[in-house]
């Protein structure tokens, strides 16, 4: 799987789980927060170092951001 298709619900529950705003998971994923951005809106590509950098900070396995391909 090459083309990661972030959830953007099962990203804000998991956000919120966790009480961080983007700024500061931008900061915890080692992300800055322009990236961060551009992810979240389609702008870049989700690659799976940023993924991995997400799930990391947010202390969830990176599947758990995914969209489910059916």
């Amino acid at each position: 799987m090459s083309n990661f298709k972030l959830d953007l619900f099962k990203f804000d529950l998991a956000r919120a789980k966790k009480c961080y705003n983007k700024k500061q998971l931008a900061q915890k994923a080692g992300l800055s927060y322009d990236n961060l951005m551009k992810i979240l809106s389609g702008k870049i590509s989700l690659t799976a170092t940023s993924l991995g950098k997400i799930a990391k900070a947010l202390e969830i396995e990176p599947a758990d951001l995914l969209k489910n391909e059916e």
